[in-house]
């Protein structure tokens, strides 16, 4: 499977129970969150895990970035086709860029610290995008519990100060990803890759852990960052503080079965909901209204 897997919350709960069904089949699932796989990662984790920076403290995750690309939409298109060619640029398609890219360091800042954000409170906005219905920037607090706060930020806008990774600070040191650590010397075990690409060294996993008949299951991992994405994109959206329970554990929560956009069936039908173009969340007095940029 690829991420980020789901748009919503019910659809990052699905993905749990498959993996749940897929291990007792003995089936394998990798998930595209390809720096779980790549050397530089491995090293500062097995780092961390060693006390090189010592426990955890905080700090920062970011996809800063540029525009990606955009299809208008030509005249004989049907919804469906201009929704499924423009899929980045819509939330029902894609979960808006901080789940569909962001994702990436979420998933590494919940790997490094070995569970989920408890909470998340954030903002976000749309300043420059022509179509679709996303946002253009997100700023999050993410509270992991025990005192422990990372910063998420992404932002897709062209021509700005572009940064891409993962810093974490420690009681004894900080890490800044890309195989980059300053604090106590460690020694760790030998990190053995067939290549420097974490995305083919994923498949290199996949096939191996198969031919083991020791799967690899990585669907729990990609749904709780998908989750972890989501609660911020939702968090932003609303204004509101929103609790990892309200997506996961608590079906009296108002998110807990919000769900957006069409299925797959109605995509072969035609069916489609076609979402209103340029027109985008504004938070504020506890419900999220629609405000068109363009």
């Amino acid at each position: 499977i690829e991420k980020p897997i789901a748009v919503d919350p019910p659809g990052c709960r699905k993905v749990i129970e498959i993996g749940e069904k897929a291990k007792k089949k003995g089936l394998a699932i990798v998930a595209g969150t390809q720096r779980r796989h790549d050397i530089a990662w491995l090293t500062n984790k097995a780092m961390i895990d060693e006390g090189a920076i010592g426990t955890i403290l905080g700090g920062t995750v970011a996809w800063n970035g540029t525009v990606p690309w955009i299809w208008g939409r030509e005249r004989d298109w049907e919804d469906r086709d201009y929704l499924v060619r423009n899929w980045l640029n819509w939330t029902e398609l894609s979960g808006d860029h901080i789940v569909e890219q962001h994702v990436h360091n979420l998933d590494v800042a919940n790997w490094f610290l070995g569970r989920p954000p408890k909470s998340c409170v954030g903002f976000g906005g749309r300043a420059r995008r022509e179509t679709g219905n996303q946002f253009d920037f997100f700023s999050l607090d993410l509270d992991y519990g025990d005192g422990v706060h990372i910063h998420s930020q992404c932002r897709q806008i062209s021509g700005c100060f572009n940064r891409v990774g993962e810093f974490f600070r420690g009681t004894h040191g900080e890490s800044y990803g890309n195989g980059k650590i300053k604090g106590k010397d460690v020694k760790i075990r030998e990190i053995k890759v067939d290549s420097d690409d974490g995305s083919v060294q994923e498949m290199v996993d996949l096939l191996r852990s198969i031919y083991k008949g020791d799967p690899l299951n990585e669907a729990k991992n990609v749904a709780e960052s998908t989750a972890t994405a989501i609660m911020g994109r939702l968090s932003a959206y609303t204004g509101k503080l929103v609790q990892w329970a309200d997506l996961m554990q608590n079906p009296k929560s108002e998110f807990y079965n919000l769900t957006i956009g069409s299925h797959a069936k109605d995509y072969e039908s035609g069916n489609v909901v076609m979402p209103m173009e340029n027109v985008v969340a504004v938070p504020g007095d506890g419900i999220a209204v629609r405000r068109k940029t363009a």
